[in-house]
């Protein structure tokens, strides 16, 4: 009768012949007709050809074989069948001898190559671990780093504001209105010089913040000629808050505009409509 499944050792019993006669001929049967236990034999098979090719085979000792005489009813025999009895019966013994050294090889075997495998099972969590670490540890990093980003902007904000403050309040300072040349338009800017701090403000809101390559630029007329100082586009809120320094030499400028150009910045003014300007005759040295 087939049984339903071999087990593992008997799987490893027959791979090295050590099953009973009848049994042997079963399990033959069954794994005839049976998939999954003809694999689990194929894999006790080549565990048990390594183990046969790594053992190398050893006479039993004499006191064993002395041993198999007396249980068997030998005292002593002829040489000549004493020979071929020695020949038969350590045959036979050596064959159980190796068959038992080969069943525990395997189940030793397979033991460490069970050991390996939860090694390994440890191994891939521990580095599964490391990898959530690293990740954790490089949003962390990221996520100071923008804090130290925004603090920086805050400072910058922060020493701006204080440098505006002190030119509204230094003696030195002079304020003009800056008129926007587009009547619909509800933006309103304020320009802040001072001689002092050698720099210069422009406040503004309500100003169109620009998109698709295009820049405020803000020019100084010196004499019919005119000289940047810079460009800047305002928050999406509409407000801006330039500084930048006095050009040097600078000491007769008789207006201010501001243009839109081309994202960058341009070295001579293309446009000829203005978005601000500012009578700057009041501020002239």
């Amino acid at each position: 009768m087939s049984p339903a499944h071999i087990t593992q050792e008997q799987a490893d019993e027959y791979a090295i012949g050590s099953l009973d006669p009848a049994m042997e001929r079963v399990v033959a049967l069954h794994l005839a007709e049976c998939t999954t236990c003809r694999e689990i034999a194929r894999d006790s098979e080549r565990l048990a050809s390594r183990i046969g090719l790594s053992t190398p085979l050893m006479p039993p000792p004499a006191r064993l074989r002395r041993r198999v005489f007396n249980s068997a009813g030998i005292s002593r025999p002829s040489l000549a069948l004493r020979v071929i009895r020695y020949a038969r019966t350590a045959g036979g013994l050596a064959a159980a001898v190796i068959a038992v050294l080969a069943f525990t090889a395997m189940l030793g075997v397979r033991g460490q190559i069970g050991g390996l495998q939860d090694q390994n099972t440890e191994l891939l969590r521990q580095l599964d671990e490391l990898r959530s670490t690293r990740v954790e540890v490089a949003a962390l990093t990221a996520k100071v780093s923008e804090q130290e980003h925004e603090a920086a902007l805050n400072e910058a904000d922060a020493r701006q504001d204080r440098e505006l403050t002190v030119a509204l309040l230094s003696p030195d300072s002079q304020t003009a209105k800056v008129f926007s040349v587009d009547e619909n338009t509800a933006a309103v800017g304020r320009l802040v010089w001072d001689d002092s701090q050698k720099r210069l403000w422009f406040i503004a809101t309500n100003l169109e913040h620009l998109k698709g390559g295009k820049t405020y630029q803000i020019w100084v007329n010196n004499g019919g000629h005119y000289i940047t100082l810079g460009t800047f586009n305002p928050d999406t809120t509409g407000f801006i808050r330039y500084t930048t320094a006095v050009a040097e030499g600078l000491t007769n400028y008789e207006s201010i505009i501001v243009t839109i150009e081309k994202a960058g910045g341009s070295r001579e003014k293309t446009s000829s409509a203005p978005v601000f300007v500012a009578n700057l005759e009041a501020l002239r040295r």
